[in-house]
């Protein structure tokens, strides 16, 4: 099983170099090859730029909810996928930048963004996290009437 799993991952990463190399060859008999060349490190400062922006903005917005008591899954949702957007425009190629650029559509950012949290979700890091997080969003919700909750994590070893 490991072997096929590495034998796919070799294969997928072939495809994708095979991938974005026709298409700079695309975009460099479409515009020219200096042109193309520059619009790689265009695209990677870009990127930058929108992470740096539309994250800041969604973080301001993600903790003004969060100070009114309101979850904010979508505006989480919203940072991780324009994190992997600007992530997929810094790395050169075009079919990365097309696919990063789609990750940056108010539209289609908050599904983006669900589709990632919904995938790992089911990893154990994370469902701890999200675990952790309703118990004490239960304690103050229900803290004047019942006392709170208290969780001591702990590994236990038997010797």
């Amino acid at each position: 099983m490991r072997k096929q799993s590495g034998f796919i991952f070799l294969f997928g990463f072939i495809l994708y170099g095979w991938l974005e190399f026709e298409a700079l060859i695309l975009v460099g008999n479409i515009v020219g090859g200096f042109l193309s060349f520059i619009g790689i490190f265009l695209t990677a400062f870009i990127g930058v730029y929108l992470i740096r922006r539309l994250n800041s903005r969604v973080f301001m917005d993600w903790q003004s909810k969060r100070q009114n008591n309101k979850p904010g899954l979508s505006k989480l949702a919203e940072g991780l996928s324009i994190l992997l957007g600007g992530l997929l425009l810094v790395i050169p190629g075009y079919l990365t930048d097309l696919v990063g650029l789609i990750c940056m559509f108010p539209i289609i950012r908050t599904l983006i963004g669900s589709i990632i949290i919904a995938n790992f979700a089911d990893i154990r890091l994370f469902s701890d996290l999200r675990k952790k997080h309703e118990y004490n969003a239960l304690n103050k919700e229900n803290s004047r009437n019942t006392s709170p909750i208290i969780t001591i994590d702990g590994d236990y070893t038997k010797k």
